[in-house]
């Protein structure tokens, strides 16, 4: 598994929010199978759901 591999590689917020690029590549566009190349939504889409859930999470520890 990648987790085992590289657990520091694919932080949490890295990977939810559009504005904290990965440290190889940015996430702010992204394309899905057999569409264009869009802009990354906030929490993946689901920000009205679940943005609550992590109102306090600014630290940088979870970045990556």
């Amino acid at each position: 598994l990648w987790m085992a591999s590289g657990p520091t590689e694919y932080g949490f917020w890295a990977n939810v929010n559009p504005e904290v690029a990965h440290p190889r590549w940015s996430q702010a566009t992204e394309r899905r199978i057999g569409e264009d190349r869009r802009e990354t939504l906030f929490l993946n889409g689901y920000a009205d759901e679940v943005a609550g859930l992590y109102a306090d999470l600014e630290s940088r520890d979870w970045y990556y």
